[in-house]
Order: C-alpha cells, then sequence, then structure tokens
C-alpha cells in the first residue's frame, strides 16, 4: 500500500566518507561506548525513530564501521577524495529513492563524527519537523548550532547550489528556520582532532 503524502517521516543521512586528515587516523572506525562511531550515530537515529538511515562512506571502510543489522539501514558509497561532505550529503539524498520517500519527508543529517549526541535530541528535532510545516530544524546548545539539522526532501535540489556545504541552507531560507534548543553538548562536538576525541 502506498503511503499517504499527508503523512511525513524523518529520514536519516550519515555523511561518513571523509578521509580524516586533521585526525591523521579513520576517525568513522574510532570506537564509542563499545560501537564505532558511524555505528553509534546510526543507531541514534534509529532509536529516534528515523524511517530509515543511509550511511555514506568510502568502500574500504564499510566492514570496519560494524553497522548495525537492520533493514532500516542502507550503505552508499563515495571514494571521490576531493569531494567534500555536501557530496556525501547528495549521494545519500540520491539513496533515499530506494525507499520511496515524500516531498514533504524530512533529510535528519548527522556527521559520523557525531558519536556523543543523544538520541533524546534527534526526538526533539524530530517532533519540530513534524509538528511544523516543511521547516528547516536545527539543533542548538547553550546558541550554537549543530546537529542534527532537519530539511524537506522538497528542497533537494538547492543541495546543487550550496557552494559552502549545508550550513547555508537556514541562511538562504530563514523563514522556515526553526531552532531547538537541546541540553546535549554532543550536539555540538564533532570529532576533528585528538584533543577533541579527549572531551568524549
Amino acid at each position: 500500500m502506498t503511503r499517504p503524502a499527508s503523512n511525513p517521516q524523518v529520514w536519516g543521512i550519515i555523511p561518513a566518507a571523509g578521509l580524516s586528515r586533521r585526525m591523521g587516523r579513520t576517525k568513522q572506525s574510532l570506537e564509542f561506548r563499545g560501537k564505532t562511531f558511524t555505528a553509534a550515530v546510526t543507531r541514534t537515529l534509529l532509536d529516534a525513530g528515523t524511517a530509515g538511515v543511509v550511511v555514506v562512506t568510502r568502500t574500504l571502510l564499510k566492514d570496519e564501521l560494524q553497522l548495525p543489522c537492520d533493514p532500516r539501514v542502507q550503505i552508499v558509497f563515495n571514494d571521490d577524495a576531493t569531494s567534500e561532505m555536501i557530496d556525501s550529503i547528495r549521494i545519500g539524498i540520491t539513496a533515499l529513492g530506494c525507499f520511496e520517500p515524500h516531498d514533504r519527508d524530512g533529510v535528519l543529517v548527522v556527521p559520523a563524527d557525531m558519536p556523543a549526541l543523544r538520541v533524546e535530541s534527534c526526538v526533539a528535532c524530530i517532533d519540530s519537523y513534524l509538528a511544523n510545516a516543511q521547516p528547516i530544524v536545527v539543533a542548538t546548545h547553550k546558541g550554537k548550532r549543530g546537529h542534527p539539522i532537519i530539511f524537506p526532501l522538497a528542497l533537494r535540489r538547492e543541495l546543487d547550489r550550496l557552494s559552502d556545504g549545508l550550513r547555508m541552507l537556514p541562511n538562504i531560507h530563514k523563514d522556515q528556520l526553526v531552532l531547538v534548543e537541546v541540553e546535549d553538548p554532543g550536539a555540538e562536538l564533532d570529532i576533528d582532532t585528538t584533543e577533541d576525541l579527549g572531551k568524549l
């Protein structure tokens, strides 16, 4: 049975194809509380109630990530060493096609290097998206913007003209922006360096 377009859902995309140049080692497969970074973020998005999660990674990393065995998880690849995170997000959106999403559905993005992000923060952002009319939702912690960010799938074509990454989208559509304050340091803690790793 085809799902009515009037019942929006939220789908997750996890960009996990970066080369971790600042870290000096592959951070996607580093361990956090018994899981790899990427597996921890994937489990968080699943537990938060996303309808499905697309993990965009490099082919060589697939077996290292130890992702949850769940039919809602799809793995796709971005092996272009010159690409940026926005490129992985575009690949992830294309891959969402297998789930047959609607334009009113939300796309929730969390990078793989944010393993401390809490389920409750994602739930708060998802609830905010579903309660508003196609908003762009951004989590904040102590006034600082972080992740997740959720935007309507209807805006997917605009990603092709974002020269400075996904952060530009809320600035272009300020009238649709909804900020959700969360009591979660993990919402703004992305792990780029060994110093960041120590903060975990």
